[in-house]
């Protein structure tokens, strides 16, 4: 009896410990995202601070119903994604199981070290040369765009989320407008460990020739670490960033647009598709890579292939595909969709380097930043030019490459700035440049403080004066009744600097 009562008691022991164990299994915490269903959200034809105001109510709405199942907001460490109409939070196996059953909940899974960039191909450190313009930079045809037009990206803030930019390096020097680490470095000043992010901003808006758009500014989310890895919070929360960088809704303080030299092989999951959709809605060109895996016959990868993302695919000096560049076509629900959307230069692109000097780099990651850089001369070009009007320009005007038409390795073809904006002058006059003027004198100040060490009017306003005087008299008259008309106080100072420019240059001829 007594031998049975010490089994008993062994067999009660164990059991006590298992349960200890089970409920420490059910109390442990992980991390989440939870994306709830679509809403009826109205956003066509709204501001980007209506967009912004809608999506962050239209979340607030929906976490109503998580605060009913959680223990609670802060011990959840619960972090809002409304771009994606998301959040992230701390929660054990029950909570998400409650979460998970909630009418509203579209999908529901763990937030994982998991997206990265694409490794570096044929990476080599070169000598730098100020005086010659890259290959890529002059295949895109940026300038004679410079030269002709009077056209360099001035006055248009683009978007880079990517591994971050060395603030250092003089192809840089005031041109970066607003920089945040979303990183576990929290670094304040501009910071690039891992050199793919300040390979792409120089072809975007570099000097020393290796830039596409060098009158640009930029606004930088560094998302991916030194490893080049990242979670989707993190990535997500760098998506938000870029619609609204100093946290006021009210103010227009965003991007035109956003380089995205990364993506997904094989992602089914619905919440970067919500995201970039909400860029749209908010009048961002999201410009991505097509990917690196076509040396496997590996497709366009996601977001790139998403419908309303603008996926680009690399060439080479030749116009031939590079042999790693991603092709089509994918499809969507079952329906075929051509992808990808137009080509550019990236094999053997050779940008900035963090530490100083210039580094060759080949991928579609080297291509996309192409594209961004085209896309701030058009907006410069045209400030009043739409997402889809973006896209359309740029595809009917690129030369055709491959199969006719547009096809799944080049897309519609190779971009040519140089015919963009030529077809965007023809139908668009300065009036709208003098409208961006005033508006990047409030974004100006909106960025007061959060290291807007970049001047971002003052440049638009050079490029304005210089441009009016290729008017003849007519169509400054055209301009300054418009002006007059539609212009405020700032815009009509500069009105008179460009009368006075004008009047100066007769006087000198």
């Amino acid at each position: 009896m007594r031998k049975g009562l010490q089994v008993l008691c062994v067999f009660l022991v164990f059991a006590l410990f298992a349960g200890h164990a089970v409920m420490a299994s059910q109390d442990e915490t992980v991390r989440y995202i939870v994306r709830f269903k679509a809403d009826n959200v109205k956003l066509h034809g709204a501001s980007r601070n209506q967009v912004i105001s809608a999506l962050q109510q239209n979340l607030r709405n929906n976490l109503k119903s998580v605060t009913k199942v959680i223990k609670s907001p802060t011990s959840s460490n619960m972090n809002p994604l409304w771009i994606a109409n998301a959040f992230a939070l701390d929660a054990s196996e029950d909570e998400i199981a409650r979460i998970a059953k909630l009418p509203a909940v579209a999908e529901v899974y763990r937030n994982e070290y998991q997206i990265f960039i694409d490794k570096d191909i044929d990476k080599k450190v070169v000598k730098a040369d100020p005086a010659v313009i890259q290959w890529g930079i002059q295949k895109v045809r940026a300038p004679e765009v410079w030269q002709e037009f009077r056209i360099d990206g001035a006055g248009v803030v683009v978007g880079i989320i990517d591994t971050g930019i060395d603030g250092s390096h003089p192809a840089f020097e005031g041109k970066i407008l607003k920089f945040k680490d979303f990183t576990v470095d929290q670094s304040e000043s501009p910071t690039d460990t891992q050199g793919h992010g300040t390979h792409v901003a120089g072809t975007v808006a570099g000097s020393e020739g290796v830039g596409v758009a060098p009158g640009a500014r930029l606004i930088i989310g560094r998302v991916f670490d030194t490893s080049g890895g990242t979670t989707e919070e993190v990535l997500l929360a760098g998506m938000q960033w870029m619609l609204d960088p100093d946290g006021i809704a009210e103010t227009n303080d965003g991007p035109r647009l956003i380089n995205n030299s990364w993506g997904s092989n094989d992602s089914t999951s619905k919440t970067f598709w919500v995201a970039v959709e909400n860029w749209v809605a908010a009048g961002i060109l999201p410009v991505f890579a097509a990917g690196n895996n076509g040396m496997w016959g590996g497709k366009v990868g996601t977001p790139a292939a998403f419908p309303h993302s603008w996926a680009v695919a690399a060439t080479t000096s030749t116009d031939a595909l590079a042999y790693f560049s991603s092709q089509g076509p994918v499809a969507w629900d079952g329906a075929p969709l051509m992808k990808p959307d137009i080509a550019a230069p990236g094999d053997k692109i050779i940008s900035c380097k963090i530490g100083g000097g210039l580094v060759s780099n080949s991928g579609t990651s080297m291509a996309c930043p192409h594209v961004a850089g085209v896309a701030a001369l058009m907006f410069q070009a045209d400030p009043t030019l739409t997402v889809e009007q973006v896209r359309l320009i740029a595809e009917e005007t690129a030369k055709d490459l491959g199969a006719e038409g547009k096809d799944g390795k080049f897309g519609s073809g190779l971009i040519d700035s140089y015919k963009i904006v030529e077809k965007i002058l023809q139908n668009s006059g300065l009036a709208s440049s003098f409208a961006a003027y005033e508006s990047a004198l409030h974004a100006e100040k909106a960025l007061v403080g959060m290291q807007a060490v970049s001047p971002l009017a003052a440049p638009l306003a050079r490029s304005i004066v210089e441009r009016s005087l290729d008017l003849d008299e007519g169509q400054f008259k055209s301009l300054a009744i418009s002006v007059s008309h539609n212009g405020g106080e700032a815009a009509q100072a500069l009105l008179k600097e460009a009368s006075s420019a004008r009047v100066a240059n007769q006087l000198h001829k």
